[in-house]
């Protein structure tokens, strides 16, 4: 379960972690707040001194204060100095789609709350769209978040979607403009949310004219490893034979890139199939367990008939359980991805949303999804964007 969720609602396909409401993609502002479980207020309350303070016990502390979840007495953001701030409500933001809704041009996508309040969202799907290949859909779509933590700026994104993976690509484009902040010292403003959507209409377009030019560049094989070995970096090891070993993200890449699920290697190079991988982990154990044994028994151990054993073993890496059964990465073998550097470029995004190399636990991968890794964090889909412009100019 993903713990970072505390409500949510969806439009169209159950998101990865099963959670949140299904909802029609006619709900008016207020049913989709309702809906996604954000129906509340915040309020700035005062923060005291303790009871057992020497000269102020117990009485408001000057320009300090938190903010506080109405409904529930739930603290979202734990100290707010100063004067200036102005709380945002959930209301305002929802309902600055109301006209849109009106008028057919958007609907809402998603919406609910993150880290038990600190973040609110509603994503926004506009009739904006583009088509690759005949059958491979993007569409538009608009992040907007309230940030409840007093430190935080409301923000923006442009999102766009390839609707056969449910890929989000927003954080592929990470240029000033493609951000619009709000921070909390003047009023909701619904005039700086009216200048992002026009900001997320132009760049939506730039965004086609580069998805265009990716669906025509077939890669060739040095082009796939250096534009998978750029994003996800990682330390080669050469096996036997001389034969070069990427790191794990490379080589999970390029079998997604393909449609297969991530078949481990050995340390010389050989491909393992999960079938290969069960009876090497259970021969692992037998060989474990038979050291254990001696042990207890205390017989002589056979030291060089164990790592004779053990060296027959061979060394592998993780393989996700669940990729068996999988439909992995969907979308792969449209005319637009196979081969392409637009299939690679989505298998990035794939990889990310759905099946990231090192798992951050569930708690923190809604989050990653939208607004990317922390800071200092690696950005994998700003770094696949930069790639694919440089390949793209080539």
């Amino acid at each position: 379960m993903s713990h970072e969720i505390e409500t949510m609602a969806y439009a169209g396909e159950v998101p990865w972690h099963g959670l949140g409401e299904a909802v029609t993609n006619e709900m008016s502002p207020s049913e989709m707040m309702a809906a996604a479980g954000v129906d509340w207020e915040v309020q700035l309350t005062a923060n005291h001194y303790p009871p057992d303070h020497a000269y102020f016990a117990g009485k408001p502390v000057k320009d300090s204060h938190f903010i506080e979840r109405t409904s529930d007495g739930s603290i979202l953001g734990e100290y707010v100095a100063g004067t200036q701030y102005k709380t945002f409500q959930n209301k305002d933001l929802f309902e600055f789609f109301a006209p849109f809704i009106d008028d057919g041009s958007m609907f809402l996508h998603t919406a609910g709350s993150l880290f038990g309040g600190r973040k609110v969202w509603c994503m926004a799907t506009t009739n904006e769209g583009f088509t690759l290949g005949g059958d491979d859909q993007v569409n538009n779509n608009l992040l907007f978040t309230i940030a409840h933590t007093g430190t935080n700026a409301n923000s923006a994104l442009l999102t766009p979607i390839r609707v056969v993976c449910n890929n989000t690509m927003r954080l592929a484009l990470q240029s000033n403009d493609d951000i619009v902040t709000h921070n909390h010292k003047v009023p909701f403003d619904a005039d700086a949310m009216k200048v992002a959507l026009g900001i997320s209409s132009e760049n939506f377009g730039k965004f086609e004219e580069l998805a265009k030019a990716m669906a025509k560049k077939v890669l060739k094989g040095e082009e796939e490893v250096e534009f998978f070995k750029y994003v996800f970096g990682g330390k080669e090891r050469v096996g036997e034979n001389n034969v070069v070993i990427q790191s794990e993200g490379v080589r999970k890449a390029r079998s997604y890139f393909r449609g297969q699920p991530f078949a481990a290697t050995s340390s010389k190079g050989k491909t393992v199939t999960k079938k290969e991988l069960v009876e090497q982990q259970a021969a692992t154990e037998a060989t474990l367990q038979e050291l254990i044994d001696s042990i207890k028994e205390d017989k002589d151990i056979d030291i060089n008939a164990i790592e004779a054993k053990r060296n027959d073993i061979v060394e592998v890496d993780a393989v996700n359980d669940d990729e068996d059964d999988a439909v992995i990465n969907p979308g792969w073998n449209l005319k637009s991805s196979e081969g392409t550097l637009w299939g690679a470029y989505q298998t990035v995004m794939y990889m990310a949303d759905h099946k990231p190399v090192r798992n951050y636990g569930d708690d923190i991968r809604l989050d990653r999804a939208f607004y990317g890794a922390p800071s200092g964090g690696t950005d994998l889909k700003g770094k696949a964007h930069a790639k694919a412009l440089e390949l793209v100019a080539a």
